[in-house]
């Protein structure tokens, strides 16, 4: 969605939500805010949207501390929040975690202070300003690094991170949109030079799709197939799972050896991931250069007894086990 009028854009975007975002009565919600455009039209979009709806809505600015300018930022847009009657909070991330300054870094400790003032406070939704264009960076910079279909798939409306639901209510929504709605409201951002700066792989990824309009249809093409098509792909891993499958018990799975060594790399990692995360609910994702290992391994012995990140794996000539 991208050449909108301002009223279409907000009659989209509210139809979305109450679709998609099921809620208690008087819902409380947070709102991640970097100052940035994107993240300031989602609070008073949200805004209007939660009177309605007689909730509470929590903005959240994480200082993070990376630029010597951060600290005076996050102050100047609680201001302008809360002139706005807009109940806000800044996070201070400690300079021992900034690290080197890198995205992901910064990333996790957003996250990480956002999640965790939630817990603390009995909120369980955090609603993001990621739009269109974010999603198709992050499907840029994963198909690049060679992630296979379920990393391609890239940003999701809603998600479950560490117990809360994350709420991307403008992620099928352009740029443009956003600037349009900000200017014909007259809200007021900052611009973050990061955004800017290609030391980021992100920003070197966006002003490349930005200067290749052909080069950016082929890539919504292709990510719009990926997205129409992810759930049959996810019906063919289960369905090879359960056909790859012996045993299924509370504590423990089962598969044939020889079916699951005959299938491809990519439908092995998948299926030790869906057992894993059926065995180890609490830490359910794996990270693929664990499992490679295991997979060698499996090729290269009959016999094998290992832990995986808290399970217990065992093959013999027959049978591969998974158990707690």
């Amino acid at each position: 969605m991208s050449n909108l009028s301002n009223k279409e854009f907000e009659s989209f975007f509210y139809k979305e939500i109450n679709k998609n975002f099921i809620h208690e009565n008087n819902p409380v919600i947070s709102v991640a805010v970097s100052g940035g455009p994107d993240s300031i039209a989602l609070v008073f979009l949200l805004k209007k949207w939660i009177n309605k709806k007689r909730g509470t809505l929590v903005t959240l600015i994480v200082n993070h501390n990376i630029r010597n300018d951060s600290y005076q930022e996050s102050r100047i847009v609680k201001n302008y929040l809360e002139k706005n009657n807009i109940k806000s909070f800044v996070l201070d991330v400690s300079k021992q975690k900034v690290g080197k300054g890198s995205m992901y870094q910064a990333r996790e400790n957003r996250f990480s202070k956002i999640v965790n003032y939630c817990k603390s406070n009995k909120i369980f939704y955090v609603f993001l300003g990621h739009h269109l264009e974010d999603n198709l960076e992050t499907f840029v910079i994963r198909k690049a690094s060679g992630s296979n279909i379920e990393g391609l798939n890239s940003m999701q409306y809603k998600s479950i991170y560490n117990g809360i639901q994350i709420i991307r209510p403008l992620i099928n929504f352009s740029k443009k949109n956003i600037l349009k709605y900000i200017s014909c409201h007259e809200l007021k951002f900052i611009d973050d030079p990061s955004n800017k700066d290609e030391k980021y792989s992100r920003v070197v990824v966006r002003n490349f799709i930005k200067k290749n309009t052909s080069i950016k249809s082929n890539i919504l093409r292709d990510f719009n197939f990926i997205r129409d098509n992810y759930f049959e792909y996810i019906k063919m891993i289960y369905k090879i799972f359960i056909l790859t499958n012996y045993k299924i018990q509370k504590k423990s799975l089962t598969f044939f050896s020889e079916n699951f060594i005959n299938l491809d790399e990519e439908i092995q990692i998948k299926i030790i991931q869906i057992s894993y995360k059926y065995l180890n609910s609490k830490k359910a994702f794996l990270r693929y250069k664990k499992i490679i290992p295991l997979i060698t391994k499996f090729n290269k012995f009959e016999k094998i007894s290992m832990n995986l990140g808290g399970i217990e794996v065992k093959k013999n000539k027959k049978y591969i086990y998974f158990s707690c």
